[in-house]
């Protein structure tokens, strides 16, 4: 029996991509049988454009939201949508600036059939110039290799830029943390999956585009943009959080060597502006770190 496959986008004031990702995603050689949009209280035209949408293509199914919850809300909202309104086999979720090549979805349905107790299935993300996308690079397991002639590397844990969870796995592990609002989110899920004997890989042949202006990582010494700078004392909040309850000792040790000296010293010494907040951002959110813990949401 053809799996039924699911769908859900998260967006936030970005019409513009988010169309060229809907396009993609109605494009697809295997067919969605739902698309859940969830509008994270945008504040453009989004609302007018996915409500004519829902009407033009059935697949489409709105879900407005009146607060923008962060990437880690929306996914969390859009999740429980899917254990609650749909049956479908498995859910493929993406943020608003991810545009699938037409064979993404299906190139990772491929690998189904041979994988056994398996928690995700990511695809290969790249930037606009065919490169490697740099905010999007996976974590390897120590036995990354294994299945390589199977064209997947093995993963601990991936980004939220083209992954595909079983519904099965969603009702054992729970939903991404809503409380962790922007970056991280996925990280700690797709690690909570993996700590849960369930295995991650990256297809090597499912291809999509990560559509940012800059094919670079998150950089605090490097940011320029004032007003993204609080992001980052939530940055290391949930690393320090995630390295807690997820990572080894060392694991731990190694995240406040990183954020609790290392980076507050090279703030000091090369970042170029808004140098005394930055230092405040990183160390804050560091020490916040040790006092964060929300809850795990395994309701509907």
């Amino acid at each position: 029996m053809k799996k039924k496959i699911d769908c859900v986008v998260v967006t936030y004031n970005r019409l513009g991509l988010l169309k060229k990702c809907l396009e993609a995603l109605l494009a697809q050689t295997y067919a969605l049988k739902h698309i859940y949009v969830v509008n994270n209280g945008s504040t453009d035209d989004t609302y007018e454009y996915l409500e004519e949408m829902k009407f033009k293509h059935d697949e489409v199914v709105p879900i407005h939201l009146k607060n923008n919850l962060g990437g880690a809300g929306g996914f969390n909202r859009g999740l429980k949508n899917f254990i609650k309104n749909s049956d479908s086999d498995y859910v493929w979720v993406m943020d608003d600036d991810t545009i699938p090549t037409t064979t993404a979805l299906e190139k990772l349905l491929i690998k189904v059939p041979g994988l056994r107790n398996w928690g995700f299935l990511c695809s290969n993300v790249r930037w606009k110039d065919g490169c490697a996308a740099v905010m999007n690079t996976p974590a390897p397991t120590k036995d990354w290799n294994s299945e390589m002639e199977k064209g997947m590397v093995k993963l601990t844990a991936a980004s939220f830029v083209s992954i595909l969870f079983p519904r099965k796995v969603i009702k054992e592990v729970g939903y991404p943390i809503s409380e962790f609002f922007i970056w991280g989110d996925d990280v700690e899920y797709t690690l909570r999956i993996t700590k849960n004997n369930y295995a991650g890989y990256l297809v090597g042949n499912s291809i999509v585009e990560h559509k940012i202006k800059k094919n670079i990582g998150t950089n605090i010494i490097l940011e320029t943009d004032k007003n993204r700078i609080k992001r980052y004392s939530l940055a290391n909040r949930n690393e320090i959080y995630t390295n807690r309850k997820l990572g080894t000792k060392k694991d731990l040790i190694k995240a406040l060597l990183n954020k609790g000296i290392l980076e507050p010293i090279n703030i000091i010494r090369y970042s170029k502006n808004y140098k005394f907040y930055k230092l405040c951002v990183s160390i804050k959110g560091t020490i916040n770190g040790f006092f964060f813990n929300p809850n795990i949401d395994r309701k509907e």
